[in-house]
């Protein structure tokens, strides 16, 4: 796919985000990821499913990515489908029972609320233990940071954890999309698309005036 721009909104100054939003559509961004947190999975908290129900009602046709930094993600499937979410991003960590049926149906009841599942991991997760769900994910999104917390360096584990998926994905001709959260800079974009990431979560890289804006999303999109 086409190297894609997700913006992270945490990023913004909260009493300012919804014109900051208006100048991201503005500019051609169509993926917004909305980060959630529990204070429990995360030592800190973050966002909730009214802010995905206000963006789509304003935006329809705005891409919701939902990043659940949760514990038991799973509990909140039926409220962000409610939210008008497209993409329900879930950490694979955060999940107790990791047998793989369980994380399967996981999968399945995202799917049976009509959004798309995405199941993230850590630096330090080994990506293989994901090949049960690979070939039922809609998408991976490898952190590239501890989650939490914003304005960390780049983990280099990530890079190899999306080789590894970019090409066992080219292997099983398979179809989940590469997402990568965190960390993605003027001096890491072109690595971790090199790498294989398809997704960038962008934060501090578009924190930028107005006129500087469409210039930093080009510079990942084409």
């Amino acid at each position: 796919m086409k190297s894609k721009v997700a913006v992270s909104i945490y990023v913004f100054n909260f009493l300012e985000v919804g014109n900051k939003i208006e100048e991201l559509v503005q500019a051609g961004v169509d993926w917004i990821h909305v980060d959630i947190m529990d204070g429990n999975f995360v030592n800190n908290y973050a966002l909730c499913q009214k802010f995905c129900q206000d963006i789509k009602a304003k935006y329809p046709n705005i891409l919701i990515d939902a990043h659940l930094m949760c514990i038991e993600p799973q509990r909140y499937i039926e409220s962000f489908a409610n939210a008008k979410t497209d993409n329900f991003n879930f950490h694979y960590e955060a999940v107790t029972n990791k047998n793989e049926a369980n994380i399967l149906q996981i999968i399945q009841d995202i799917k049976a609320n009509k959004m798309k599942a995405v199941i993230a991991i850590n630096p330090e997760t080994n990506p293989q233990v994901l090949k049960p769900f690979l070939d039922q994910v809609d998408g991976v999104m490898c952190m590239s940071i501890k989650p939490g917390f914003n304005g960390q360096q780049l983990n280099d584990m990530v890079y190899d954890n999306i080789i590894w998926l970019a090409e066992y994905k080219k292997v099983n001709n398979l179809n989940f999309f590469i997402q990568v959260d965190g960390g993605v800079r003027e001096n890491t974009y072109l690595k971790l698309k090199q790498s294989g990431a398809e997704v960038l979560v962008v934060g501090a890289f578009v924190n930028v005036p107005n006129n500087e804006l469409k210039t930093q999303i080009n510079k990942i999109e084409n």
